[in-house]
């Protein structure tokens, strides 16, 4: 389609699916627990850490080495948003000796509000990408930062804001297994 722009670097494979399985499974896994379908969140910290953050940091290095700018970016800066939103949830706990005092639902409100700002105009850079599924998943990725504002300034139930973040990592490990079969030749709508 005229206008549109393919980042494609067929030297080597692309880190894009290790960056968005790292969101799904940390997205899908928060979404569950915010449902209340998971009974703890040690589990879903770890997730965040472990696949929201590394996988994606890692995923965004990568992507800078191939010139990736928008990739780049979104992957390193979401990835390393997992790592905030986990210390900000465990530095309460004395995570490093920090013992601190919760944050306010306020603070974290304007948290999630700044960050669903950022999303949604990374979301406009996905338009002349040419994967729709991609810009599928920045849609429901700011509608979860914006549910979750709304839940911590007490306007929405923290249920709906789970239930879209779960669609947000389901969104994003159907992109990364897209991505990842059709580079072995198998054709998934993405």
């Amino acid at each position: 389609m005229e206008g549109e722009v393919t980042i494609k670097d067929t030297t080597a494979g692309s880190p894009a699916a290790v960056g968005f399985y790292g969101l799904g499974f940390a997205a899908t896994f928060a979404g569950l627990l915010n449902m209340g379908m998971l009974p703890d969140a040690l589990m879903v910290i770890a997730m965040a850490i472990m696949l929201g953050g590394f996988a994606e940091v890692i995923a965004g290095i990568q992507l800078w080495k191939k010139g990736d700018t928008f990739g780049a970016t979104a992957f390193t800066i979401f990835g390393f948003w997992w790592f905030g939103f986990s210390y900000i949830n465990l530095a309460p706990a004395g995570l490093f000796n920090a013992t601190v005092p919760a944050a306010s639902a306020t603070s974290m409100g304007f948290f999630t509000l700044v960050w669903g700002i950022i999303a949604t105009l990374l979301t406009l850079g996905t338009l002349k990408i040419g994967l729709k599924m991609l810009t599928v998943v920045f849609v429901v990725l700011d509608l979860t930062f914006f549910s979750l504002a709304a839940v911590f300034f007490g306007m929405l139930p923290l249920g709906i804001a789970g239930a879209i973040t779960l669609i947000t990592g389901l969104a994003a490990l159907y992109l990364a297994t897209g991505l990842v079969l059709n580079a072995v030749g198998m054709k998934l709508p993405i």
